[in-house]
């Protein structure tokens, strides 16, 4: 996000825009490139088990730790190639969801999906830091991990074709202390799947269902930029405790955190009066349309106040 705005003559607005233009593109292209950084490790490097691409139905992890989620404790995941995991036993009514990006997945195609289980490393560590840092009211130490992660998957096209240069990387990360669970949902490049996707979470033996669509204004979730969205202002993360019985959020009152934050201040001076809707024209909006086009939420960008100085 974007606070505020730096110094420029508006007698040399041209070289002004030219030089911001540079400038906020490499903060752009820096914030889109951390997104990356928020996945857990993965592959072949990570010890990585993977589903076998003959594979494109639901495949079983037995939890090396019981997981517990909203009030019931879990010993068997089913990992789909589809972007999702099934809580429960498949010939069980009484099972759940997490989809951290469910849409038709043509898995013999092209990408990988992987899962690995973890009770000791650095991984734990990472795990132990970042709940604590995004749900600062629990104590909580780590003890089980599991990642599972769709790499570089393909979609099918309504027409049941492939297209090879539509695909999406994310992540679904499970982390439990033996008592308190939370999930974390981590996206890198994502191309619009021509299917829609669901994106979310049952609870209660599907009574209840939370979609990420309910924080976006239309409903309508912008599928590339998931990469710079977040509920708890790291981008391309979302965080979500489900052994509490607590109320879905779209957004945590967290200090955001540093090495996240982009800030620009841009202070104006110019020899003719400008006035609010001026400054909105000539500076914000073009402004917004070059972070936008770069995937940049531009949400945040406002003028805060317009300062009149005699010369």
């Amino acid at each position: 996000m974007l606070h505020g705005t730096r110094l420029v003559k508006m007698g040399e607005k041209n070289k002004m825009m030219n030089s911001l233009s540079l400038f906020l593109i490499m903060l752009a292209l820096g914030v889109c490139s951390t997104a990356q950084g928020v996945f857990y490790p993965f592959g072949s490097a990570a010890g990585d088990t993977f589903i076998p691409h003959s594979n494109v139905g639901l495949i079983s992890v037995t939890l090396l730790h019981p997981f517990s989620y909203f009030n019931r404790m879990l010993q068997h995941i089913h990992v789909s190639p589809n972007g999702g995991l099934w809580l429960g036993q498949l010939s069980s009514p009484n099972s759940d969801v997490i989809v951290p990006f469910s849409t038709l997945i043509n898995y013999i195609e092209r990408g990988n999906v992987s899962h690995q289980q973890y009770t000791t490393g650095d991984v734990l560590h990472t795990a132990t830091r970042d709940i604590n840092s995004y749900f600062p009211n629990v104590t909580f130490t780590a003890s089980w991990v599991l990642v599972v992660t769709w790499d570089r998957v393909v979609y099918y096209q309504t027409n049941d074709t492939v297209t090879n240069d539509q695909e999406a990387t994310f992540q679904a990360v499970l982390i439990s202390d033996g008592d308190l669970s939370f999930v974390l949902m981590n996206y890198g490049d994502i191309s619009p799947p021509p299917r829609g996707a669901l994106i979310g979470y049952s609870k209660n033996y599907f009574n209840e269902i939370v979609l990420l669509n309910d924080c976006y204004p239309n409903g309508t979730i912008d599928y590339v930029n998931l990469k710079t969205s977040s509920n708890i202002n790291i981008p391309g993360r979302w965080a979500f405790p489900t052994s509490l019985e607590s109320t879905f959020s779209c957004a945590y009152p967290l200090v955001p955190q540093p090495e996240h934050v982009v800030g620009v201040r841009l202070q104006v001076s110019s020899a003719e009066r400008l006035n609010e809707t001026a400054v909105e024209e000539q500076i914000l909006k073009p402004l917004r349309d070059l972070l936008r086009q770069h995937g940049v939420d531009v949400s945040g960008i406002r003028l805060r106040r317009l300062v009149e100085k005699q010369p």
